[in-house]
Order: C-alpha cells, then structure tokens, then sequence
C-alpha cells in the first residue's frame, strides 16, 4: 500500500510536469517581449540625441557606416539557427552526444568564417578609397575605417551569441538567454547614449558598442558551460558530416529574410515607381503602424520554439500538436486584439504621429489590418517546419510568394492605388497561409478537421490547472484510505 509520503511526493511531480511548460512558455514570451521594447527606446531617443550632439550630417554618415557591417551577420548562412533546433531536438530524444558534435562543429564553421571575413573586410577597409561614402562630408579618413573595422567586429562577435543561446535552449533555458541578450542589448544602448552625450567621436561609440559586447558575450558563455557541463567548445567531436547535413537547412533560411526584405522593400519601389514619393511615405507609415503586432507573435513564437523542437526530437506527436495549437491560438487572440485596437484609435496615432502632414488613406489602412490578422496566424504555424529542420518548401514557397506580391501590387496600384497594393498583399497572405498551415499539420500528422476542432479548446494547461487536478486525485486516494480503514 502507498504511503503518504509517496502520495505527496506524486503529487508534487505531477504539479511540476504539468507547470513546467507552461512556465518555460510565459517567461520565454516575457523575455522575448523585451526585445521590441528594448529596439523602440533605442529608436525612440537615439534620433533626437545623435542629432542634437552630432548634427544631421554626422549622424547620417553614421547611418551609412552601422549599415554596411550589419550585413555581416548573415555570414553564417542560417548555421546558429538550425544548429539551435537540431541540439534542442538531439537532447530532447537523450542525444546529448549528438547535441555536442552539431555544437562543436558549428561552432569551428563560424569561427572560421567569422576570422576569414574579418580578414577580408580589413584588407577592404586598406584598399577600397572609403572616401567615396562621404564626398565633402564631415568624418575624416582614419575615423571611417576605424569606425568600420569597429562596427564589423561587432558584427561577427555577435554571430557567437546565436549558438551560445542554442546551449541554452536545448536544456529548457531558453528564458534565461534570451534575457541576458535583450539584457546586453540594453546595456550596449545606454553606455552608447553614455558617450554620445560626452560628445564621443563615432570611432569611441563603435568601440563602446564592440567592448560592451565582447564583454557579454564572454559572460554569456562562460554562465552557459556552467548551467550545461556537457557543452564543451573544441574540435574532438567536430565531423564534416554534421557540417553538411545542416548545409541544406541554413542555406534555406536565408530565403527568409530575403523574402522579408523583397515582400516590404518591393511594395515601397513599385509605389513609388508609379505614384510618387508622398504615396510611399503614406503607405509606409500605415504599415509600419499596423505591423506592431507582428512584433507580439514574434515574441509568442520564439517562447514556443524550442519546446517544440524538444517535442519533436523526443516524437512526442501529442505534445508537439497541443504547442503548435497552443501557438495558434495565442496569435489568433493577439491579432485580434490588437486589430480591434487599431480600428478604433489607428487613426488618431497615425495623424498625431505625422503631425497632420500625411492623409490616412482609410481603405488602405482596413485591409493592411486584415494582412497584418492573416500573417499573424500563419507566421505562428510556421514555427513547426522552423522549429524543426524541415522549412526548406515553406522558405522556397515563401520566396516566391514575395516576389510575385510585387508583381501583383504592380498591377493593383495601376488599378486601385495604394489599396491595390495592399491588397495584392492580403491575397498572397491568404494563399501562403493556407500552404504554411497545411504543411505544418502534414509534419505533425494532424487532420485539418481535428486541427480546427481543438483551435477552439484550450489543451496546454496551466499550472493552476495541474495543480488543481494533482489535488483532486490526492483527495480522492485520501478519501479512499480513510474508508478502507474505516471499513
């Protein structure tokens, strides 16, 4: 017969089984949250104080020099991402041997990259006459290279932070990185205010930039060898095979930035192809307004992520299906709020954010709404084929997608102006939604029926509700005991 101190200690297992995930799950969502606020202070008070201290001139030639690095952070091709799935995945079906070979050998494949670009980009900074950027301008030779040697860096240092993050993941602490990274994030802006407002040179910020990250970064991993002892870095579990069974996934998510980039830039040139700039800064200001709750599903999807990554590689089918409804449903409920919101108050903001300058065009604004609900629900679903090493169809779909939106926003703003656009974009949406869901469930196994059934129920439960049924059944087994002795 069980004793009570086994009864109480089931019911404190079971409590903590059922909460866990959802806990992992709402301070994922916390901590990813913090990332958009953490970009809007920084967009927020960055114009006014580099204006006010550097003059628009100076602050422009920055622009141009912060830009040009940041396209070294695609230098790893996707490899810290789908590394980060494919350890989540290994540890989650008790695989850590494996976790440690895809760690391993990622890490040396951007280790190398990152040192033959930084080689690369000095021999430039020497060779290429740099002061074709800034004809007359203001920043004098040796701080242009200076500042972009700095800059560049940064860049590559930081593509370390995506697979420190992944040792992280793996082992159920994805809250804990990505708040240390929205937590660097904010330090490198407010010690980058710091010397701005002692009149630093741009060479001093980007050296404040790069110290503040070299520095964290170093942190960031020293703290992860300690929470998970079996990541080690070095080259005895490194294989050239892991390397190119990751080839195919990482080049495929590159098409998804640029399918990001071709679906919001290429709007923006066919409008103001056609119609002007006026129209392109309405239309893009509307969007801009209406994609802020893009940014809340990106938050739901990251905390989502590396759960079912686990839930995958461990063929936990039931649990992987509760997530990716799960997901769906906080989308869904997102988008709808804040679709509410923007209907009723968008254009208020969008004329007290312009000052009046630009006119609301209403029927573009409703249906960029309607795009922005659509993207929501499919961009939730598609974490299964993200999550999961399996998204090279959607990013391949996906880029097409894009650039026949353009094509067809051609056409619509010929026709209908600027709703015509928008709505080139609501039918690809609408399309590429059906597909993305379609091949999630396929991956999952899921009929279309059931999935549709279960959207209504809520089937991750709370540790509220763990906790509540884990004592409904110590009550019941205490009732029980009191009646066989009774008897």
């Amino acid at each position: 017969m069980r004793t009570t101190a086994d009864i109480d200690a089931n019911i404190a297992t079971n409590a903590a089984a059922t909460g866990s995930v959802a806990r992992r799950l709402f301070y994922g969502f916390c901590a990813s949250a913090l990332g958009p606020v953490v970009t809007a202070v920084f967009q927020v008070l960055s114009v006014p104080l580099f204006l006010h201290y550097w003059g628009a001139k100076l602050y422009g030639e920055w622009l141009i020099l912060s830009a040009i690095p940041s396209y070294l952070a695609l230098s790893d091709v996707g490899f810290g991402t789908v590394a980060a799935n494919h350890m989540t995945m290994r540890v989650g079906a008790g695989d850590r041997s494996g976790a440690l070979e895809t760690f391993q050998s990622t890490w040396i494949f951007v280790t190398v990259v990152s040192i033959a670009t930084a080689i690369a980009v000095g021999l430039a900074v020497v060779l290429v006459p740099t002061a074709w950027f800034f004809r007359g301008g203001g920043m004098p030779i040796n701080q242009v290279r200076a500042s972009l040697v700095l800059l560049s860096v940064y860049a590559l240092v930081s593509l370390q932070s995506t697979l420190i993050q992944a040792g992280y993941r793996c082992e159920g602490r994805f809250a804990s990185g990505m708040l240390f990274i929205n937590a660097s994030r904010l330090a490198e802006t407010l010690a980058v205010f710091g010397v701005v407002l002692c009149r630093a040179t741009p060479v001093l910020v980007a050296g404040a930039y790069l110290g503040i990250r070299v520095a964290a970064t170093i942190l960031f991993a020293t703290r992860m060898l300690r929470a998970t002892p079996w990541i080690r870095y070095g080259v005895r579990h490194a294989t050239w095979d892991s390397i190119q069974r990751l080839a195919g996934p990482a080049l495929a998510f590159m098409a998804i930035p640029a399918a990001n980039a071709i679906s919001l830039q290429g709007l923006v040139i066919a409008i103001g192809w056609m119609l002007g700039p006026v129209p392109v800064a309405v239309f893009s200001t509307m969007r801009t307004l209406t994609r802020f709750p893009v940014q809340l599903v990106e938050a739901v999807k990251s905390s989502f992520w590396p759960e079912l990554s686990s839930a995958y590689g461990a063929r936990n089918w039931i649990r992987a299906r509760k997530l990716h409804r799960c997901a769906c449903q906080a989308a869904v409920v997102l988008s709808a709020l804040a679709t509410v919101f923007l209907l009723a108050v968008g254009p208020r903001i969008f004329t007290a954010w312009t000052h009046g300058r630009l006119r609301l065009d209403m029927a573009t604004f409703q249906i960029l709404v309607a795009v922005v609900f659509c993207n929501s629900f499919w961009n939730a679903s598609s974490i299964v084929t993200l999550a999961t090493n399996t998204h090279q169809r959607f990013a391949l779909v996906y880029l097409s997608i894009a650039v026949i939106s353009v094509a067809l926003a051609v056409v619509g703003v010929s026709r209908a102006g600027l709703a015509g656009a928008a709505a080139s974009l609501l039918v690809t949406d609408l399309g590429l939604g059906w597909y993305v869901v379609r091949l999630s469930l396929m991956a999952l196994g899921e009929s279309p029926a059931d999935f549709v059934r279960a959207l209504g129920k809520v089937e991750l439960p709370s540790p509220a509700k763990g906790v509540a049924r884990t004592v409904a059944s110590f009550t019941r087994q205490r009732s029980a005991q009191l009646l066989g002795r009774i008897g």
